[in-house]
């Protein structure tokens, strides 16, 4: 089992995500009780360039303190990568594609991570919140896995903007939406103001609630949108982004294709340039079924659309791009 505290190290709450790790160490769960007995679980850090979560917190603990609102289980992931302000150490793996999901995983960190679910399975929250950031440029948005009312409504307190997430395996919110209401919630950049105020205002209204089934203002025809399909450089592919890219690479995107996320793009749009004719991507569906020709193309060494789609969290950071996603597609889902 983790690292298990009651109380929080003193001077925690003083100093920036950058120097948790004096304080903490990876995959540490602090419970601190509060008015209602019954838990909200908040996960902070599982990437760690990835800082408003703890932003935020700090901020909610400082008003708060010594007498919370309600009862917190508090997740610190990665602080060591947190310490250099990186997602993940070189050495080290993605906490979040970690957690018990439909593959087995035997990596020490998930042992861990299968551990902590039980435990706070065992705990009965009322909500599990997994907070992250983008490197790219995103409305504010909530993401869930399961269909369901509760879900819902709990992702509608963050956000308008919401998400059904069924890949990849692993994933935090994904585990604990077995046994409560489970959200992701992508703040914007990290550490931006709005982002910040946003995940505060969320914690606040969050923590006076006893029940998710009614939630005052919450549209009962909330519109979610489905992510079928992410989109990965081929391993032996080099990226740059142009006019910065100083070395010559494979595949070249534009330096603000980041601004294509949550619109709806026609067939044809241009995604990047390419050195050679040879296809830089894969895309894949949800059951990791290969239909790169069906949504993209190259054009005279340019990679275009094949048909009309929305992509969400393209990144301009080549290292998130290496490590994990250049983008996903996704398309509204009839919840009915």
């Amino acid at each position: 089992m983790p690292q298990m505290l009651s109380e929080l190290p003193h001077g925690i709450l003083d100093v920036e995500a950058n120097q948790l790790h004096q304080f903490v160490d990876n995959l540490t769960l602090v419970k601190l009780t509060g008015q209602i007995k019954r838990p909200i679980f908040i996960s902070i850090l599982q990437h760690g360039n990835e800082t408003t979560g703890w932003d935020a917190l700090r901020i909610f603990l400082k008003q708060h303190l010594p007498k919370l609102p309600r009862t917190l289980i508090v997740l610190f992931g990665n602080v060591q990568a947190a310490k250099h302000n990186v997602r993940q150490l070189d050495d080290g793996v993605d906490f979040n594609r970690c957690w018990p999901g439909i593959r087995p995983k035997h990596h020490p960190v998930a042992k861990k991570m299968a551990s902590i679910t039980e435990f706070v399975r065992q705990q009965k929250p009322l909500a599990s919140v997994d907070i992250h950031n983008n490197t790219g440029r995103n409305p504010h948005y909530a993401g869930i896995n399961a269909i369901k009312k509760e879900h819902i409504n709990l992702a509608s307190l963050f956000s308008q903007t919401i998400i059904h997430i069924t890949s990849p395996d692993g994933i935090q919110s994904g585990a604990f939406a077995e046994f409560c209401p489970a959200i992701t919630i992508e703040c914007g950049m990290s550490g931006t103001a709005d982002g910040i105020e946003q995940t505060l205002t969320f914690m606040e209204n969050l923590c006076q609630l006893t029940d998710l089934t009614q939630i005052p203002g919450v549209s009962e025809h909330q519109e979610v949108m489905n992510i079928f399909a992410v989109v990965k450089l081929k391993k032996d592919m080099t990226i740059g982004i142009q006019g910065e890219t100083v070395e010559p690479v494979d595949f070249e995107i534009p330096d603000d294709l980041d601004y294509h996320n949550f619109h709806q793009l026609d067939a044809g749009t241009q995604f990047g340039y390419l050195q050679s004719p040879q296809m830089p991507i894969t895309v894949t569906d949800q059951l990791d079924h290969d239909i790169t020709d069906q949504y993209f193309h190259i054009d005279d060494r340019q990679l275009r659309l094949s048909q009309s789609v929305m992509p969400a969290m393209i990144t301009l950071s080549l290292r998130a791009i290496q490590l994990d996603c250049l983008c996903y597609l996704m398309r509204p889902l009839n919840q009915h």
